[in-house]
């Protein structure tokens, strides 16, 4: 296990994969009634039977709505997992695919590859979560699914969109960073930009990063994984604010999340030359908050709203 690696450097490796995994139960356990899991639906609902495989040696679903008709082309959401998730889980874990259905949305939620502890992951960012030093290249990876739906089914290319949730949230940064009008716009929960400006490209992109104060996985402050370091949600934010040329934002608060008491959640929206941006903080949030159809329907109608 970790082969390119020292007994020295492997024990770090392990103990903060561990340390992640542990981290993510006790987000869910601390919060209480924001992590009900019989609130989530249950993978009877993501069935196959109305599926288009896609993906080559790492297949996935692609999910047409009811209403799909071939003379129409279809906007496409790209839902990706965190570390150690999965597409079922992470289906079921943000609503998205229903959301997309009744917004007359094709969906799909591939699978990062496994990593040598057996989680699946996404080679993102420096921080998050190549922890052992794989070389796949999950931009190719995601480029290939766009193509191969796009040459397939009739997608309107001026409306695909990418969310990412945690370490998918480090990917859809990732992706946006390294492509150029692939995708439209990206939404994220709990994730973060690269820590190093110049590893973007500097192309303008709509930007919703969605980030709860409490988070102690992916500090909304910003922190270190494995001594690699990450910027904050506010300093994400920040970068995307300069390459779109964004003025001052603006700030109004709303209700996002039922499981949370009373308005939890402030928007923070900024008026841009290119492009769109704006952070959801999320008032007490934890990394893994109970998500729900209302959380899901406003992230997407968010990302719906953008067009080439």
């Amino acid at each position: 296990m970790f082969e390119r690696f020292s007994r020295k450097q492997v024990v770090p490796i392990v103990a903060f994969a561990i340390g992640v995994l542990f981290l993510f139960a006790y987000e869910a356990t601390r919060s209480g009634s924001e992590f009900a899991r019989d609130t989530f639906r249950n993978s009877d609902n993501y069935s196959s039977e109305s599926a288009v495989i896609v993906g080559g040696d790492r297949p996935a679903d692609l999910f047409l709505p009811t209403s799909y008709l071939p003379e129409t082309p279809l906007p496409l959401l790209i839902n990706l997992h965190g570390y150690s998730g999965d597409s079922i889980s992470q289906s079921t874990y943000t609503f998205l695919q229903s959301a997309a259905e009744a917004r007359g949305v094709a969906y799909i939620a591939p699978n990062g590859l496994k990593d040598s502890s057996g989680n699946r992951f996404w080679n993102a960012t420096q921080a998050c979560c190549n922890f052992g030093g794989s070389e796949v290249s999950d931009v190719d990876y995601i480029k290939s699914l766009i193509e191969e739906i796009s040459s397939k089914v009739s997608i309107d290319k001026g409306r695909v969109y990418l969310f990412g949730h945690s370490n998918g949230h480090f990917m859809s940064y990732k992706f946006a960073c390294s492509t150029k009008g692939l995708v439209t716009a990206i939404a994220g929960l709990a994730g973060a930009m690269d820590k190093d400006p110049s590893a973007c490209n500097k192309e303008p992109m709509n930007v919703l990063h969605i980030h709860g104060t409490s988070d102690a996985t992916i500090s909304y402050e910003g922190g270190l994984l494995l001594g690699n370091p990450y910027p904050s949600a506010q300093q994400s934010v920040d970068q995307w604010s300069a390459i779109n040329s964004c003025t001052k934002p603006t700030e109004t608060q709303f209700d996002l999340l039922q499981s949370m008491q009373e308005v939890e959640t402030t928007a923070i929206s900024y008026t841009c030359r290119n492009g769109a941006v704006e952070l959801w903080r999320i008032n007490g949030g934890v990394h893994v908050p109970v998500l729900d159809e209302q959380f899901a329907l406003r992230t997407l109608d968010w990302l719906l709203t953008h067009r080439k």
